[in-house]
């Protein structure tokens, strides 16, 4: 007789696996799980999403996604700035990720989504390609994560637009011969 296997319940692969359509999901998720131990966020994931196509596999492009919430910096002896981060501190890092991957300068729109706060979401673009939105989450969108009346900034970015506008090769400076001394 064949013999009888028996299926173990392996705790890090779940048992029923689902394919991702979006990248923001997850990343609110553990947002979500780390704000019982703190009141500052500050989250990024660039991973595959998966996405029906016309043929039997879906494609898989890459997506970066980006979670703020809390204050600007966490406490210190000298005083920090608690003021909580806003549109603009998403901005700012997207802007200086974008100009240290060597692309064009990102341009802001007024965008609409149902997943962000009407008025306070925008459209990115690089180089005339759409490759990206954020903003505020929607009030909605934020309790079903357990962010009730905290303000959540996020970002949704489409890797796979930009890649093309990569460049092979970029000038850099070389290293001094003669290094500064600080004293």
């Amino acid at each position: 007789p064949a013999p009888a296997y028996t299926r173990l319940a392996n705790p890090i692969v779940p048992e029923r696996s689902v394919m991702r359509r979006s990248i923001l999901a997850s990343v609110l998720e553990t947002a979500a799980r780390n704000a019982a131990h703190t009141d500052r966020i500050a989250l990024f994931e660039l991973g595959p999403v998966y996405v029906p196509g016309d043929g039997p596999l879906p494609s898989e492009p890459v997506q970066l996604a980006v979670v703020l919430a809390g204050p600007r910096t966490e406490p210190d002896w000298q005083g920090a700035d608690r003021a909580p981060m806003d549109f603009f501190d998403l901005k700012g890092i997207l802007v200086e990720w974008i100009a240290g991957l060597h692309l064009p300068p990102a341009e802001f729109a007024s965008a609409s989504d149902p997943r962000f706060h009407p008025g306070r979401c925008a459209k990115l673009t690089v180089n005339g390609a759409e490759v990206g939105i954020l903003g505020q989450l929607h009030p909605q969108t934020a309790a079903r994560y357990e962010w009730a009346g905290r303000d959540l900034l996020a970002a949704e970015i489409d890797f796979e637009a930009l890649r093309p506008q990569l460049l092979r090769r970029y000038a850099v400076a070389p290293i001094s011969d003669y290094p500064p001394v600080l004293e």
